[in-house]
């Protein structure tokens, strides 16, 4: 098993890991994290973790990147990390080491993806059955955002996808009327970037559909997506995502006409620790779900009227097979069907 100790003894000796400069930025910007319960505090710390756990091997092709960069660097994460550890220590928790995951097995070269510094994959898991129908009749499943944030769809696929948000401490923050004496904001103050439009009168969502992937194969991912009813479940693996794009586009062109379409790479935020841009509800996620390496099909009609399905529908569209440029396989790694590698391990 992997364990978060003994990738940071490892990673210590690298030199953008600056824990010195790291608590300096801590007190300068204040506590963030400040108004955050002992129990999301340790929350927190063990999503950390884990995706370190997922994303980091002790050395990775974006070692160079600085934590500025975002979440596609190392270092991102282990200053998010240090932050998190230093409230933690102000507070005085007792703090367990309690987040394992078992070792990435080895891959075929031809499945790393580009989060590995490989090539371009698309790579879905799902139901077996789903999977199946997906290789031989090219079918994917558009669901509307809005649908996401439902507890039984399970931890990995639930979220609000409706709405994002940073969150500032109140002691950070001074709200006051003109010529009125400033108030402080009790607790964290959201900044929500919401999708919708508001006319005077009230709010309005605006609806938008997406199908996701995964930019990279991780078959430890298997046991977050395990179907909640014990169904078996496969992977979907499209070598040629181009291809791919190039004989969906048609078919959901006759659906949507007027929609935009985009297969685009989530981008992961931490809320407490705003970064220099806008949030985008369709582009950015919590960091939590960065061990998912998410690439997201998105039908955006903008707000346009089409007549595909209700706004809280999901709606389907088929291909044709796409056994050419693409395999099913089992979570062992078997091929089951298609054109790929016999197996995906080494």
């Amino acid at each position: 098993m992997l364990r978060i100790s003994d990738l940071h003894d490892a990673r210590l000796k690298h030199s953008l890991y600056d824990a010195e400069l790291w608590s300096f930025v801590d007190q300068v910007q204040g506590r963030n994290l400040v108004n955050a319960s002992d129990d999301r505090l340790l929350e927190r710390l063990h999503d950390i973790d884990e995706n370190i756990l997922f994303l980091d091997d002790r050395t990775t092709a974006r070692d160079d990147l600085k934590p500025e960069q975002g979440w596609l660097s190392p270092w991102w994460w282990w200053r998010m990390r240090h932050w998190t550890l230093t409230e933690c220590g102000k507070r005085g928790l007792a703090l367990v080491e309690s987040t394992v995951l078992p070792v990435g097995e080895p891959l075929r070269p031809e499945f790393r993806g580009v989060f590995s510094g490989g090539r371009r994959l698309l790579v879905r898991i799902s139901r077996r059955d789903r999977i199946l129908k997906a290789l031989m009749d090219g079918q994917l499943r558009f669901a509307p955002a809005a649908s996401y944030k439902d507890s039984k769809m399970g931890v990995a696929r639930t979220d609000e996808e409706m709405a994002k948000h940073y969150l500032r401490p109140g002691c950070a923050i001074a709200v006051a009327k003109l010529g009125e004496e400033p108030t402080t904001p009790i607790g964290d103050v959201a900044f929500a970037s919401r999708r919708g439009a508001y006319d005077g009168r009230q709010f309005t969502d605006i609806p938008y559909w997406l199908c996701s992937f995964s930019s990279d194969l991780d078959p430890r991912l298997f046991f977050d997506f395990a179907d909640r009813d014990g169904a078996e479940s496969a992977c979907l693996v499209i070598f040629q995502p181009g291809e791919f794009v190039r004989r969906i586009l048609p078919k959901l062109n006759g659906i949507a006409p007027l929609a935009t379409k985009s297969l685009v790479p989530t981008e992961y935020f931490d809320p407490y620790h705003p970064m220099d841009k806008t949030l985008s509800v369709v582009r950015h996620k919590h960091f939590s779900y960065a061990c998912q390496r998410e690439m997201r099909f998105v039908v955006d009609p903008e707000g346009n009227p089409w007549s595909a399905c209700a706004m809280h529908e999901a709606f389907c569209v088929e291909a044709g097979s796409i056994e050419d440029i693409a395999a099913a396989y089992q979570a062992t790694g078997e091929r089951i069907a298609g054109n790929g590698p016999d197996n995906f391990l080494a």
